[in-house]
């Protein structure tokens, strides 16, 4: 699992602040802190709210989105 690296200032702003979500468009997505990111793409979220808040996003419409349209999205 390779992480996007955020170049936005005003983004990296409103990340540090723990703002837990971001949207784009009419999309919103969720922003957890994970310690540790395994090879298999797995990772451990340790702040039980972040856990609670990944709980309840998975139960709503969540599509998977490539690492290309996730660029494409966050430069528009």
């Amino acid at each position: 699992m390779k992480p996007l690296k955020i170049d936005h200032e005003k983004l990296q702003e409103e990340i540090k602040y723990g703002n837990p979500y971001i949207q784009v468009g009419d999309k919103k997505y969720l922003l957890m802190e994970v310690n540790e990111v395994y090879d298999v793409g797995s990772y451990e979220v340790i702040d039980p709210e972040e856990e609670t808040m990944l709980i309840k996003s998975l139960g709503e419409d969540n599509p998977i989105l490539s690492e290309k349209e996730i660029k494409k999205m966050l430069e528009s």
